[in-house]
């Protein structure tokens, strides 16, 4: 019995064993699994591919220069001792290169210094009144405004001599006409009427002359001291 026991406990025990032995390795093995799954590294991920994304695109980006589209210039034979102009006319960063013409411009004549009271021939219009001239002239000498008169500005000096020498004109008919009154004159010809006239066309000239022009007052300082000279002048002596 006791050989029988101590063999089913040797059996018993050997048998136990063969378990144990079974499931230490059954967890070595389960152990070994969980360690490689949790050192393996993890892959990386695919990379993702890029979505196109719509970019701004100005009119005629990408066009060729020359002609319509898929026209191209021609290539030009290019030296390094020569430079090809830019074909337009404009100048460019060429232009000091570029063969300058020489442009012909107007001569411009400077315009005759007009001054009536020194004047040997009357200018267009204006009364030959010679005698008016020299007068005047004398008077404008005499009262000191000579040159303030002879360096004022074309135009308001045109004016002041016009209208000095209507003042004589009109004076000097004043006298002819009360002298042709007393005086007969042949059949037929009317000498007062023929200088009434010429009165009239200074009259004419001189507002053609003064038309545009505003006097100042020492403008009119200047005529005035002028023409009060001018009458102490022609008095006749009694």
């Amino acid at each position: 019995m006791e050989t029988g026991i101590k063999e089913r406990g040797m059996t018993f025990r050997v048998g136990v064993f063969g378990m144990t032995s079974r499931v230490m390795g059954l967890g070595l093995l389960v152990a070994t699994v969980v360690h490689a799954q949790a050192v393996a590294p993890t892959p990386p991920p695919a990379p993702s591919t890029p979505l196109p994304v719509p970019r701004y695109v100005p009119a005629g980006a990408g066009a060729p220069r020359v002609g319509q589209p898929g026209d191209h210039a021609a290539p030009v034979a290019r030296s390094p001792n020569a430079r090809v102009l830019p074909p337009t006319g404009e100048p460019g960063i060429w232009a000091a290169d570029e063969e300058t013409k020489a442009v012909r411009r107007p001569s411009t004549t400077p315009q005759p210094e007009i001054d009536e009271l020194l004047m040997a021939t009357p200018s267009p219009g204006a009364p030959e009144a010679k005698s008016c001239r020299q007068r005047l002239l004398r008077a404008s000498r005499t009262s000191g405004h000579e040159m303030t008169r002879h360096n004022l500005p074309p135009s308001p000096r045109a004016c002041i001599n016009a209208r000095l020498l209507v003042h004589c004109v009109n004076r000097d008919f004043r006298t002819f006409e009360e002298l042709a009154v007393r005086t007969p004159s042949p059949e037929g010809v009317d000498y007062i009427a023929v200088r009434r006239r010429e009165v009239d066309a200074s009259f004419f000239w001189q507002m053609r002359l003064c038309e545009n022009f505003r006097s100042l007052p020492d403008i009119e300082l200047v005529v005035s001291d002028i023409l009060a000279v001018f009458e102490r002048q022609s008095r006749s002596p009694k």
